[in-house]
């Protein structure tokens, strides 16, 4: 496993050509990435899917997108939490905004997305949305393979039983900092009430992760690089031998910062494998709605004003 000097960050080689099951490098990587997610929830992936061709075009699409009117982007809505149009204003003055493609790894649900968004279409955006949201899905399919693999799981009946059961959602995420040049800390410390989290971004600095140590590290962005964290789903599925990764974003450049995160999400129930429990580890978590925590949490946040801590333990998990 490379350790990046400066950072602390685990960074673990996705190229394609390499990645090929039952090859060394496979087995090297699987037990790394095993190993990461168990040790701090996260780590990054060095990964040639996607070209830079198709990264010009996304941020291109992007800024245009954010360019439309306020009224425009407003129709995209979504009563899943965090899944549509997300804004976020400071002395009338808009530090972040976020869209989101439900489903993006089906060509339609990005061409109804442009759609909305350009009444003629948008046939460019429409592409590389779908693209990119393909070739993200197989490094999050790939890191679940590991998995399988590495906790001694039938890897084909899983992976394509995870592959059937999970939606994919593609925000489009942009930040600044404040008008009067402060730092931008709207973000606070968070996990994921997802399975699990792919983020990706321009180069303008600005996230922040924890490590095993629970010191924050920055993460130097490049066009290669993929930060993947476990979210709540993982958490649960592996039986809390996985964590879920804090992370946070704080702005201090001044320009804007664009960043992608591709997150994916059961379609219906999440459980623990019997595998994955024994006496060692008994169950932590009741099979539960991944939709319904989502609901949840949105019901809990408002009447709780809590963080969400503790909310997999309150929502699913199995009195000691």
């Amino acid at each position: 496993m490379n350790w990046h000097e400066e950072q602390c960050l685990p960074i673990l080689d996705f190229s394609r050509d390499k990645l090929m099951p039952g090859t060394s490098h496979w087995i090297t990587t699987r037990d790394n990435v095993r190993k990461a997610m168990e040790e701090q929830g996260w780590f990054v992936a060095e990964f040639d899917g996607v070209t830079s061709d198709l990264r010009d075009s996304l941020f291109t699409g992007m800024k245009e997108m954010y360019d439309l009117p306020y009224e425009i982007k407003i129709k995209n809505e979504n009563h899943k939490v965090s899944h549509g149009y997300m804004s976020m204003v400071v002395d009338d003055y808009r530090i972040h905004e976020s869209l989101g493609i439900d489903y993006a790894t089906e060509l339609q649900a990005c061409k109804d997305f442009s759609k909305l968004l350009w009444p003629q279409g948008n046939d460019p955006f429409s592409q590389s949305t779908h693209v990119y949201a393909t070739a993200l899905a197989e490094i999050e399919q790939k890191v679940m393979r590991m998995l399988y693999e590495s906790y001694g799981m039938d890897e084909k009946k899983h992976s394509a039983s995870h592959s059937e059961s999970t939606r994919y959602l593609l925000r489009m995420l942009s930040y600044r900092r404040q008008r009067n040049g402060e730092a931008n800390t709207g973000f606070v410390s968070h996990t994921d009430k997802s399975f699990m989290s792919i983020l990706h971004q321009n180069h303008v600095g600005g996230l922040h992760l924890k490590t095993m140590t629970d010191q924050w590290v920055g993460f130097k962005p490049s066009p290669t690089r993929f930060v993947v964290l476990s979210g709540m789903g993982l958490t649960a599925w592996s039986n809390d031998r996985i964590k879920a990764c804090y992370h946070k974003v704080v702005m201090s450049a001044d320009e804007v910062r664009y960043s992608l995160g591709f997150f994916s999400f059961h379609k219906g129930t999440i459980r623990t494998p019997e595998e994955l429990v024994d006496d060692q580890h008994p169950l932590r978590y009741n099979p539960f709605d991944h939709d319904g925590l989502l609901r949840f949490y949105e019901s809990y946040l408002n009447s709780l004003k809590k963080s969400s801590e503790d909310l997999l333990q309150v929502y699913c998990g199995v009195d000691p």
